[in-house]
Parts: C-alpha cells; structure tokens; sequence
C-alpha cells in the first residue's frame, strides 16, 4: 500500500510538471471562480452585520405637541416605561434636540439660530425588548404608545423590513449566479484535465490492456485536481485580502462609512475553510469528470 501511494503522488507530480500550462490555466481558472464568490460573500457579510446593527439601533420617536406641559411629558414618560415591552424611555427636550442636530449637522446652526428657539419639538425615545423588535409586532406597540398629546410617531421598522426583504432577494440572486459560476468552472476544469488525459492516452491505454483497474487510473489525476483545487483557493483567498486591504479599506476610509463594523470586515476563519474544500472538490470532481469520459470512451 505505501508503494501503491508513492506511485500515485510520483505521477501527480511528473503529470503537473509536464503539463504545466494546462494545469495553470485549470488553477486560474478554480482561483477566478473562488474569488468571485468569495467577493460577493464578503459583501453579504458586512451587509448582514449593518442590517443586524441597524435593527438593534431600531426604537420609536414620540415628538410632543408644543402645547403639552411639561409635567404631563414626564408623566406619560412614566407611563410608557411601565410597559412590558418596553426597554427604556428618554426624554429629549428643544434644547437637547437642537444641540444634537448642530453638534451632528454643523451647517444648519445659523438657520436654527434664525428660527429661535422651540423651532424643534421635544419628543421621548422609545427602545423596545429585542424580542419584539426581531418579531415584527413594532407596529402594534406604536398604536399602543400613541397619545393625543403626540403630534407625530417615527420608527424605522418599516424601511429595516423591506431592506431584509432586498437582502433576501440578493442572497438568491448571489445563490444562483454562484451556482452558473461553479458548474462553469467544473465544466473549464473538466475540459483542460481532459487534454491533460488525452496528452497521455496512449499511457493510459497501456496501463488498461496490463489490467491496471479504472481506480489505479483515476487516482493520480484526482490527486492533481486537488492539488489544482487548494492552490487556486489559496489564491482567490490571497487576492481577496489583498483587494480588502488595498482597495475596500481605503475606500471605506476616503468616503468616511460609518458601518455596522468599522472596518469592515473579512470573513472568518469557517467560511474561508469552506472556500478551500469548494476548490479541492472543484478540482477533484473535474478531474474524476474527465477520466470517467475517457474511461467510458476507450477500447
């Protein structure tokens, strides 16, 4: 059994070398593909995280008329915080709102100025339970948080809910073209080890009439295909660093995001492990694909 292996590692190695170019092109090729996927697996990623980061953030906006005393505010604070799906309530008076909006937004401070003061209404800030937030019943709690003496209600559930409905979307979008991407490249793998088979058609043919089973032909191309497979996987990985670290941070940096994680991220360690398995089978199963067509065409 050890010389059984020696053999086949021998021969995976003396067919990469003498078929270098082909074997390149079918590395390229898996690494192109990887890459690819791994790019748009990046994006949903850090998108996931924002979106997560924004419903965290999500919580309801109760502006006061002006008219309501401010007693009355603090007695209807009291009585929305007794709420059980209520987390935590804030007052936030004219003051607070205009010294916020110009510590954030310096360029409306001379038009606030112009306006005098009160031109903002005070309003409570309403953080809910996270379980209620993550089980859609925002809307009913507003009705219930509604009061004559509110003159609007703001919570941002609405537009967070059709934006998860668009990363839906875009997940099956991605799903769907990394599929057409990976069977294109199985089908490019394939085709470039079946030049590499047809190059020894004439060895291989040999080792069939001498009794050598289809497994003893079939293993030292699957040994190249994996080999093929993590190389162009390190790659795609190595170059998907290198576009984070050069291009995305920097962007990131000169557009001044503020995201959900700041930088954005890589992926973890398990999706990457994930991307190096996807290039050995990616490899292997073209390989395998390609022998058993010769296989089944041979005398």
């Amino acid at each position: 059994m050890p010389h059984l292996i020696w053999y086949i590692l021998r021969r995976s190695a003396r067919s990469l070398w003498e078929n270098l170019y082909l074997n390149v092109a079918s590395t390229v090729v898996i690494g192109l593909a990887i890459l690819l996927v791994a790019i748009f697996a990046t994006f949903m990623y850090n998108l996931n995280s924002i979106v997560q980061d924004w419903q965290q953030d999500v919580h309801i906006s109760a502006y006061f008329r002006p008219d309501i005393p401010v007693e009355r505010r603090f007695e209807i604070k009291d009585s929305i915080a007794s709420m059980d799906q209520v987390s935590k309530v804030r007052y936030v008076s004219e003051e607070d709102a205009q010294a916020y909006l110009e510590e954030h937004v310096p360029e409306v401070a001379p038009v606030l100025d112009e306006l005098g003061a009160g031109v903002l209404p005070s309003s409570l800030e309403i953080t809910l339970v996270d379980a209620y937030i993550q089980s859609g019943e925002l809307q009913e709690i507003a009705q219930r948080i509604t009061r004559p003496e509110f003159q609007d209600l703001d919570y941002g559930q609405q537009w967070v809910e059709r934006f998860n409905s668009f990363l839906s979307l875009l997940k099956l979008l991605g799903i769907l073209l990394g599929s057409i991407l990976l069977f294109s490249t199985l089908f490019l793998v394939g085709n470039t080890i079946n030049l590499v088979v047809l190059n020894r058609r004439t060895e291989l043919e040999t080792m069939r009439l001498v009794g050598a089973t289809n497994t003893f032909i079939t293993a030292p191309f699957l040994v190249e295909g994996l080999v093929q497979g993590i190389v162009g996987a390190g790659l795609a990985i190595g170059a998907l660093l290198v576009i984070h670290k050069s291009l995305v941070l920097r962007l990131q940096d000169a557009l001044r995001l503020t995201t959900a994680q700041d930088p954005l991220q890589m992926l973890p360690p398990g999706p990457i492990l994930l991307f190096v398995l996807m290039g050995a089978m990616l490899g292997m199963l073209g390989a395998a694909l390609a022998v058993r067509k010769f296989l089944g065409n041979a005398p």
